[in-house]
């Protein structure tokens, strides 16, 4: 019985020292052969919220304005895949809240829809920040930071949903502004 009450007692003032040991995390120092890196354009100010759809690419290439053709390329097929998603998103979750089924026509309709604005919105894009970076084999690295505001996203959902005759019958404006709306929210959190 002693030697399971000393085990006990050693087990707790084991469990005692490390639960009072410092706040402080432990620094981690990185392998010698390791250099940590700094990504440019990776701040939380780069990063989508409640206001605008944003995304960060990059490109190399050995002609400076082919790397940023290819980057600005990719960033804008980034921002149209997020932005045709969160449509599709809101799409499917305003069918939920009207508790309407829809046909796949309907929804093949819809997905249309997003895509075309997504792609019409690509005109309101603006550059956030970019950086260019020539590296020591003589390339050229382009960062860029696009980004769309989402009201004009949501605005001309609504206007191409308003003018769409065979989702238009069924469209009740107000609960779609409340289920996009609910989900720009979403980023706020």
């Amino acid at each position: 019985m002693k030697k399971i009450f000393l085990a006990v007692l050693a087990l707790a003032a084991v469990g005692a020292m490390t639960s009072c040991s410092s706040a402080k995390k432990a620094q981690v120092a990185a392998p010698s052969n390791m250099v940590e890196e700094v990504v440019p354009l990776s701040g939380a100010a780069y990063h989508s919220d409640a206001d605008y759809y944003r995304a960060v690419q990059n490109a190399v290439s050995s002609d400076r304005s082919m790397a940023q053709k290819m980057a600005m390329q990719n960033c804008r097929q980034e921002l149209a895949a997020n932005v045709q998603a969160d449509i599709e998103l809101v799409i499917e979750n305003y069918a939920k809240a009207q508790k309407t089924f829809y046909g796949e026509d309907v929804k093949s309709h819809y997905q249309e829809l997003a895509y075309t604005v997504a792609q019409q919105r690509l005109y309101d894009v603006q550059v956030v920040d970019e950086k260019m970076y020539k590296e020591e084999n003589g390339n050229f690295r382009y960062y860029v930071c696009l980004q769309i505001p989402k009201k004009s996203v949501e605005e001309a959902t609504i206007a191409l949903m308003e003018n769409d005759e065979k989702l238009n019958l069924e469209f009740d404006l107000e609960m779609f502004k409340q289920v996009f709306e609910q989900k720009l929210a979403d980023f706020e959190r």
